[in-house]
């Protein structure tokens, strides 16, 4: 006889029982092709995984030091989607079959162990996973999931990292959820050394003039050897709150004596941002990392240093171009078609071009360094010449949403049309650059 209250039951229970992974994926869903390529569309059927331009799944990950842990990020992003689910592997390249290294759960990611269990795994595969906790039912936006990864040991040679996510509608059921997959190769890092650097290592932001002079807030490129053995710029999770990093991967930076926020580090290239206080005349810098410290750089703090953007790509016919934005906010200025890369075109007399600066120096009200921007920070006595020609400036302080890049918003008086030299300072500094605009009728 049909039991009608048995199977109204079951009935019921078929869409928690068919789409509930709120808890995590099934494992074998990241589309490796070691494991036949099967991905988390094997239940999110809606939409073919990949088929949207709009979204994308990304791993961060450096190249591994054996057996040191490194936090492995996996990003999910599509703008519809309102909750979030990942899977990741590890693998060597060597054989794929044989799983590289060891993910450690923790309260938002659980690892699965193949065949069959949870961590620890011992020689099985493992994939870490999403719980329901860190499905983030409801949040739009970027979804980011971190799970701790003990690499395999020396000799063990590439790791291929292979992740799914889900960009999901959050509608409790399986319909009109997005797939994603990708994969990351990664190395064995370099053994790592104490960084070498040179007197002339450091330098002030070259596509902002470069010199030695180095201001509060204001950038620093410093070049030399075995600075690193891995390569990455900061990102959102290295920021505690609006506040920057002051180290990434081991890697630290002094400006005499104050630790600076630390923007980006390679083998032979680090990027800070000088923190405040360094003071007025000489001042050392120091890279270190885990292997040690590097010598001294010797650079100059000033109040200010100035520099407008203005990179090699703008020096064009014989002069340097500022970079300097029309209200579109696509059309940059300068004759139109001469700078390559870009739509151009002369400024207008009246018209609002846009500028950018680093060293510019304390703001009314201060902004630390290290910090994003918010509110009208503004500058005291900026002014800007084209040619003996004085400009409106109708905006000149920290652009709202960056860390340490100014802003200056410039009306273009009335001059000749063709080449025009600009002039510009801040507080009675002039920046050292020789920068040319272009007018038009």
């Amino acid at each position: 006889m049909f039991n009608k209250i048995f199977w109204s039951a079951v009935l019921s229970a078929l869409p928690i029982l068919m789409f509930a992974r709120g808890g995590g994926a099934p494992i074998r869903r990241t589309g490796a092709a070691i494991d036949g390529g099967t991905d988390c569309t094997a239940c999110h059927r809606t939409f073919a995984a990949n088929s949207d331009p709009r979204g994308y799944v990304r791993i961060s990950a450096v190249n591994y030091t054996p057996g040191k842990k490194q936090t492995v990020r996996v990003q999910v992003f599509h703008p519809d989607a309102a909750r979030w689910g990942f899977q990741l592997t590890a693998r060597q390249t060597r054989d794929e079959n044989a799983k590289a290294g060891v993910f450690s759960p923790n309260d938002n990611v659980q690892v699965n162990c193949d065949p069959g269990g949870n961590a620890p795994c011992g020689t099985d595969r493992e994939f870490a996973t999403h719980l329901a906790a860190s499905t983030r039912s409801g949040a739009a936006g970027l979804a980011t999931f971190s799970v701790e990864w003990t690499p395999p040991e020396a000799g063990t040679g590439d790791v291929v990292l292979y992740a799914a996510g889900n960009a999901a509608d959050n509608g409790a059921n399986n319909a009109g959820d997005r797939i994603f997959t990708t994969s990351l190769r990664i190395s064995q890092a370099a053994a790592l050394a104490r960084p070498t650097v040179s007197n002339e290592s450091g330098v002030a932001l070259q596509g902002f003039g470069g010199g030695r002079n180095i201001a509060p807030g204001s950038w620093i490129e410093i070049f030399g050897a075995n600075l690193t053995n891995v390569t990455r710029e900061w990102a959102a999770w290295d920021f505690a709150g609006v506040n920057a990093p002051k180290s990434l991967e081991g890697v630290g930076v002094t400006v005499g004596g104050r630790e600076a926020f630390v923007r980006f580090v390679s083998p032979g290239q680090v990027n800070v941002q000088v923190p405040d206080g360094i003071g007025t005349g000489p001042v050392n810098v120091v890279v270190t990392n885990e292997a040690g410290a590097s010598a001294n750089i010797p650079m100059t703090g000033v109040a200010r240093a100035p520099g407008v953007l203005a990179p090699a790509n703008f020096n064009v016919g014989g002069r340097q171009l500022a970079v300097a934005i029309l209200s579109d906010n696509t059309t940059f200025v300068g004759r139109a078609g001469e700078i390559a890369g870009v739509t151009s075109r002369p400024a207008r007399v009246g018209e609002t071009m846009t500028l950018y600066l680093v060293g510019a120096g304390a703001t009314n009200p201060a902004v630390p360094a290290g910090t994003i921007a918010s509110g009208t920070p503004l500058l005291t006595n900026a002014t800007v010449r084209f040619g003996d020609a004085p400009a409106t400036v109708s905006y000149a302080g920290l652009a709202p949403g960056a860390i340490g890049l100014y802003q200056f918003n410039v009306v273009v008086p009335n001059v000749a049309a063709g080449d025009v030299r600009l002039a510009i300072s801040v507080d009675g500094v002039a920046v050292t650059q020789t920068l040319t605009t272009v007018v038009g009728n």
